[in-house]
């Protein structure tokens, strides 16, 4: 049977508008991918500016807080004690946490048994707190001699750190992540609790964190915890501080309101979020103000924030 070609006819009125049915579709595509991509650059910008604004926000609470501490009478100051203060702005507010570094552990300085008591008063295990502090010495010193529990080069190899003891003072708080037997999690803890800029073998009572007071005192964590309350309603009010807590006097010191830390999270009205750390040192002579800046992060210290003990109105 022979075979044969069948030939189907389009009517050309029924092609045109097949044609112009996928050309609708297809600019419908088009259009939905421009809208997608417009829409996606509009929120990235709103995020931008909004970020940026919350940045500035920041650095405003900063400028603010800076020139209340430049104050030469110190009941003008702030307390700086590690509290959170919440500072109103246009366009949005700031909270800013402030912390006299007088009022920390000085790691370059501070003797064994005051960082043992330390990180016991971080709930750390006596033989890790013991071993943790004898190592800090280790590693800041200069000989190569092992402290009972310290940790010198030999340590550090055995282990399979390179590096060993530095045998030179700390120039940061986040080099004591290098001391052998140093953990994230103890880091993290005792962080807002450290500095290297007091340079005193003690603290300063009057701005220290309970957990610091904790490890100079032998007082109750309760009886420590409503001294904080009261220095703070008594700086409040105007009033003199009341009486410090029992401190053996190798970990007491009486230098307040030189160098401070501050962290700012500026918050818009829109509910946006940036902000930002420093530390600076202040020279308040007879005819001359001076600030130093003594570190800038552009980001949040995080565990810097959460150990503040609450959010308090202020105008500084």
């Amino acid at each position: 049977m022979p075979s044969s070609t069948v030939f189907l006819r389009v009517p050309a009125r029924g092609f045109a508008l097949v044609s112009v049915l996928w050309l609708i579709v297809l600019l419908s595509v088009l259009a939905m991918g421009l809208s997608y991509t417009s829409r996606q650059s509009t929120q990235a910008m709103i995020s931008l500016v909004g970020g940026t604004q919350a940045r500035y926000l920041a650095e405003g609470g900063v400028q603010l807080v800076t020139m209340n501490l430049l104050s030469r009478n110190p009941v003008d100051r702030m307390l700086a004690d590690g509290e959170t203060i919440d500072v109103e702005l246009p366009g949005g507010h700031v909270n800013v946490t402030v912390s006299d570094e007088n009022g920390k552990v000085d790691i370059n300085a501070a003797r064994e048994p005051l960082l043992a008591r330390l990180f016991y008063s971080l709930d750390v295990d006596q033989t890790a707190a013991d071993a943790l502090a004898d190592a800090i010495a280790d590693y800041r010193d200069e000989d190569d001699l092992t402290r009972l529990n310290g940790a010198e080069d030999s340590d550090y190899l055995a282990a399979g750190l390179m590096a060993g003891a530095k045998d030179a003072p700390f120039t940061s708080v986040e080099e004591l992540q290098q001391v052998l037997g140093m953990t994230p999690e103890i880091y993290s803890a005792v962080l807002p609790h450290i500095t290297i800029y007091s340079r005193h073998q003690g603290i300063n009572p009057e701005v220290a964190s309970l957990p610091v007071l904790m490890a100079v005192s032998d007082d109750s964590p309760m009886t420590l915890a409503s001294y904080v309350q009261q220095r703070r309603a008594n700086h409040r009010d105007g009033l003199p501080m009341p009486s410090p807590p029992t401190i053996d006097r190798q970990m007491l010191s009486r230098t307040r309101g030189v160098t401070y830390a501050m962290t700012a999270v500026g918050i818009t009205e829109a509910g946006q979020q940036s902000g930002m750390s420093t530390t600076i040192r202040l020279r308040r002579g007879r005819n001359r103000l001076s600030i130093e800046t003594i570190d800038w992060q552009p980001f949040i210290e995080r565990s810097r924030i959460e150990s503040a003990s609450g959010v308090v109105k202020s105008d500084p």
